[in-house]
């Protein structure tokens, strides 16, 4: 989907979409708001399919992003906080990208406060940690979560997700060739079944905005980015993902506070996300009397809505049906 709209946050341009209801036959039950968080390395055309068919049977507003420094939303000015001999142009950390979500929905009036709707917010992978850090730090209201194979739980990452949070100049500088060969080995990693990405050329829209932009790509895709700055974002998001943005709630037993229902999806072949850790999240929102559903998906991997599309729309809009 077409992200046509722009908001300037931090240096940053986001680019989103609020879409309208496609439907008139649409379920009148369903009318709050949905909000869509991607997560790393993806961009919101990983929930395309499923916002598509939320469009067709609720009565909702939904709001698809790009988070900053991903997918369309790369475009960076410069800031005079900014530290001249940073490594990385532009803040991605979770805590900025809460903070960058805090101050999206309020501009577009879908923050929960005052007069304005609780939003219905599904995230996915490091999305669980921004939007509870929205939540829980930033006073963000929701109408209700639905976390789809989140890292909530510390530690982080495989040794690949160490090695260039330890090493980032080493894989700013990788040959391109080589650069795009790991990327797309790290996003079939991501699927139980890696065939699935070339379905509907899966694999080529959720690598593009960490490649060169192809000729025939339209003008209004084109980003006035070079090879290495695409390549230089990929790396800045891991490398600047810091710990204690997620320390900070977990050790803080923060996750009991949570103020509205959740429920967890995860894959059942997830080798990103282990399942003691989606367990260990749910125990934690369990204290505060959250957490609803824990639903293992069979045969998905970390792109579950990938790997397992229809059965995630369905979780889904059945989890909204249950909430309205």
């Amino acid at each position: 989907m077409e992200l046509k709209n722009e908001f300037s946050y931090g240096g940053w341009t986001i680019k989103y979409t609020l879409l309208e209801p496609s439907s008139s036959s649409a379920s009148k039950s369903i009318t709050a708001p949905i909000v869509f968080v991607h997560g790393t390395p993806w961009s919101s055309v990983t929930f395309g399919p499923v916002a598509e068919a939320l469009r067709t049977s609720t009565s909702s507003q939904i709001l698809l992003y790009d988070m900053p420094g991903y997918g369309k939303s790369q475009a960076y000015q410069a800031q005079p906080k900014d530290r001249k001999d940073a490594l990385f142009k532009g803040d991605t950390s979770v805590r900025f990208q809460a903070e960058a979500l805090v101050a999206l929905l309020d501009y577009l009036h879908l923050d929960g406060k005052d007069t304005n709707p609780k939003p219905h917010v599904i995230a996915h992978d490091i999305a669980g940690s921004i939007v509870l850090r929205a939540h829980l730090l930033l006073d963000c209201k929701f109408q209700s979560l639905l976390l789809m194979d989140t890292n909530c739980v510390l530690p982080w990452g495989d040794g690949f997700y160490k090695l260039v949070r330890s090493q980032p100049e080493v894989f700013q500088n990788l040959p391109p060739q080589t650069f795009e060969a790991m990327l797309r080995a790290t996003m079939r990693s991501a699927c139980h079944d890696p065939e699935k990405l070339k379905g509907g050329g899966w694999e080529d829209k959720i690598a593009a905005p960490w490649l060169p932009t192809s000729s025939s790509s339209t003008s209004a895709d084109k980003e006035d980015l070079s090879a290495s700055e695409r390549q230089s974002s990929f790396v800045r998001q891991i490398a600047q993902a810091n710990d204690q943005d997620v320390a900070e709630m977990q050790d803080g037993n923060l996750y009991k506070n949570v103020q509205c229902p959740v429920k967890i999806l995860w894959g059942e072949q997830d080798q990103w996300i282990p399942r003691e850790k989606m367990e260990k999240l749910g125990e934690m929102l369990k204290e505060g009397g959250r957490l609803d559903e824990f639903v293992v998906v069979p045969e998905a991997g970390h792109l579950l809505m990938v790997d397992q599309p229809e059965r995630v729309a369905m979780e889904v809009l059945g989890w909204l049906w249950k909430q309205s």
